[in-house]
């Protein structure tokens, strides 16, 4: 007999998967609505909106990857995790350093999470090339 966690599992996924794609389709939706109208901002004010909203989109699609890895119990599932997490991280950091929040504790913070997600993403790789 199937244990039936494992559909509820996948049913759960499934709507995890689709709540993540509108959600990239709305960030694809404000970004082309705030290029708009941020094009009379000059040129500097837009590139750091294209390229904020670009990390987000990232973002999103890293952890759908996730989700769509766990729900077909691929092992890559957490690396894809890790890898959005990096993303996020680094969008953080270009949109702080853009508006100009430059507090060096803040940075700093952000830097140790880079590291450890960065040390956690290699030996997930390693792990995966011994296998």
């Amino acid at each position: 007999m199937n244990d039936p966690t494992q559909y509820v599992v996948k049913y759960f996924g499934y709507i995890i998967e689709a709540i993540l794609i509108l959600a990239i389709v709305f960030d694809l939706c404000f970004s082309i609505y705030q290029l708009i109208i941020l094009r009379s901002s000059g040129l500097e004010e837009l590139v750091y909106s294209a390229v904020g909203n670009a990390f987000f989109a990232l973002v999103l699609l890293e952890l759908f990857e996730g989700v769509h890895d766990f729900i077909v119990k691929s092992p890559q599932g957490l690396r894809h995790v890790v890898e959005a997490g990096l993303s996020y991280i680094i969008r953080e950091i270009i949109i702080d350093i853009s508006t100009g929040i430059k507090d060096i504790y803040s940075l700093s913070a952000l830097a140790i999470v880079i590291i450890a997600l960065s040390v956690s993403l290699y030996f997930l790789v390693l792990t995966k090339n011994t296998q």
